[in-house]
């Protein structure tokens, strides 16, 4: 009896197994469809496809403001913005172009200006042939009146050379009239050539006409592409965007001296699909103003301490250094510097390193970046904040040096505009005092280290800021009697509003007052943000050239490779 009901339980037991299993085989077919089904999926939603218009020389700014019918209409199911970026560094249009198609900025794919021998896209080739890689049965064409425009780009692609930017419209117009077509590329150069001829502005008659023939264009580019017979079934990416903009003087009212007043540089970008959501991107929010009148220490203008030197010695003790700076052109035009000092405490800022007196540190400028610099009774050298984050141009930065002590050792820790930018052990190179008097501005130095900047908010500290506090508190103008370390303030110096009989005062607890080379140093009202973000940063936050390559890839749903090394982002309308 037993061993009857034992064989029973077994029986049941194995129905239930059999039952789970035929559950479990259920499921899996409703979650796994057969191969047949996702073939079907993709012929009820059509193949994806790409209309890319680039336009050479189309001011963002006055394409917006020309407020032309086609590209407006588009607006309401676009991803768009009139303050897009081309390549900063462009030394002509070819580097845009290139920008465009590979992804990658100027320093991975070579082409830096008109010239293409240095290019590199063996190892960063064009968007073609990452599509063709993919999808060998894609039909890609491009189009342009511009020769070496096809002869660089054309590889992987049915070329077509136009005679001018009407052609280029007709071209494009008989490409859509066939059927396979993945990609079709068209480049416009007519807006570039009026900018050239009269001015890169609205304020231009051929410009405005440029702009409005360009617009007259591209309406009867979408009616024949909607023409297709089977666009209904299609899916459809339109992409109208230009290469680089012109140069034009806009009104002072209007330069934050950011990349965005850079009209070269202002670009627009329309992503166009029936399916998108409208999403405006607009100019990003780039700092406070940092308003007053301020000193401007160039050439050989400096300020120096009278008494109390030995407070803003170093020596073997943690210390926080902060100071504004405000960086103009210099003797080359451009704002790079080769090495003149900001603020220091030594003898002279050059070459005799076996020497006693050289003993101190010393804060200055090197290229687009900055470097502390120092000499102890052991040991010296140097840190550059080089990496991550270099100076803005023209606009107020913070630079904030910090010494601190772990366990048996020292180090110094850079930031820029309170990120952080790199560490040293400087631990061997020993103690850091210096009987010199401490400088703001010029050190005595090689003829040709020589600066030019506004400098502002200087504050000196006897305590090691942590992180966090350097981050909340270094785009702040002034000191706070609640400040955390509000106690360990040794010296303030504003060096806003002029100076007081040849003094620039410090308003820290010591009354340590600063004494100008010359009681005449002129100074100068000034209005400028503060902080902003790097070039790098705001790139990140607009489309910019590269991104075009990005949305591309993302609409065809090819699989980006890490090893593409793409800088290009996607987009969402969401």
């Amino acid at each position: 009896m037993e061993k009857l009901q034992r064989n029973i339980k077994l029986l049941l037991i194995a129905f239930a197994t059999f039952g789970l299993l035929g559950q479990c085989k259920e499921e899996f077919s409703k979650k796994i469809p057969p191969q047949d089904e996702e073939e079907d999926v993709d012929v009820v939603y059509g193949a994806r496809k790409v209309l890319l218009l680039i336009v050479d020389g189309a001011r963002g700014q006055s394409v917006r403001d020309a407020k032309s019918p086609t590209l407006t209409k588009l607006l309401p199911s676009s991803i768009h913005t009139w303050v897009g970026l081309s390549e900063e560094n462009a030394q002509g249009i070819a580097a845009n172009w290139t920008d465009i198609f590979t992804g990658v900025n100027y320093l991975k794919h070579g082409v830096v200006d008109n010239n293409f021998s240095t290019n590199k896209l063996d190892i960063y080739p064009s968007i073609f042939s990452r599509i063709t890689d993919f999808d060998a049965e894609a039909k890609i064409e491009i189009i342009s009146p511009n020769q070496q425009f096809l002869d660089n780009y054309g590889t992987d692609a049915e070329v077509k050379l136009a005679s001018g930017d009407d052609d280029v419209k007709n071209k494009v117009i008989a490409s859509l009239g066939v059927e396979d077509r993945s990609l079709i590329t068209a480049h416009f150069e007519d807006i570039q050539k009026a900018g050239i001829n009269s001015g890169f502005d609205l304020s231009y008659n051929a410009y405005r006409e440029a702009i409005n023939s360009f617009d007259s264009k591209v309406d009867e580019i979408l009616k024949a592409l909607e023409q297709r017979e089977h666009y209904a079934r299609e899916d459809w990416l339109v992409v109208i965007t230009s290469s680089q903009g012109g140069h034009f003087d806009i009104p002072a009212g209007e330069n934050d001296n950011t990349v965005f007043s850079n009209p070269s540089l202002n670009t627009f970008t329309v992503l166009y699909s029936p399916k998108y959501s409208s999403k405006f991107i607009g100019k990003p929010y780039i700092g406070n103003k940092l308003s007053g009148e301020f000193m401007r220490f160039n050439d050989v203008k400096y300020a120096e301490l009278q008494a109390q030197n030995d407070l803003f010695d170093l020596g073997l003790t943690d210390f926080t250094i902060e100071i504004k700076i405000k960086k103009n052109r210099g003797s080359n035009n451009n704002y790079r510097f080769s090495h003149p000092s900001i603020i220091g405490k030594r003898e002279t800022w050059q070459g005799g390193w076996d020497r006693e007196l050289m003993n101190g540190w010393v804060i200055h400028l090197s290229d687009n970046f900055w470097v502390f610099n120092a000499r102890g009774n052991t040991g010296y050298g140097e840190v550059k904040a080089d990496q991550n984050q270099r100076l803005n141009d023209a606009t107020w930065n913070t630079i904030t040096v910090v010494g601190l002590r772990r366990e048996t050792s020292r180090f110094v820790r850079l930031y820029t505009n309170g990120q952080f930018n790199r560490e040293a052990d400087i631990t061997g190179w020993g103690n850091l005092n210096s009987n010199s008097p401490l400088r703001i501005g010029f050190l005595p130095t090689r003829e040709s280290w020589r600066s030019d900047a506004y400098l502002a908010d200087v504050k000196i500290w006897n305590t090691a800021m942590p992180e966090d506090m350097v981050q909340q508190f270094s785009c702040d103008i002034g000191v706070d009697p609640n400040h955390p370390y509000y106690a360990n303030l040794v010296g303030y110096w504003p060096i806003m509003g002029g100076s007081v009989d040849g003094m620039l005062l410090d308003e820290g607890p010591f009354e340590a007052n600063l004494k100008l080379g010359d009681p005449n140093y002129p100074s100068t009202q000034l209005n400028d943000f503060i902080c902003a973000p790097s070039a790098t940063e705001l790139g990140q936050m607009v489309p910019r050239t590269y991104d075009v390559s990005a949305q591309i890839i993302s609409w065809l749903k090819i699989p980006r490779q890490l090893n593409w090394q793409m800088d290009g982002r996607v987009w969402l309308d969401k």
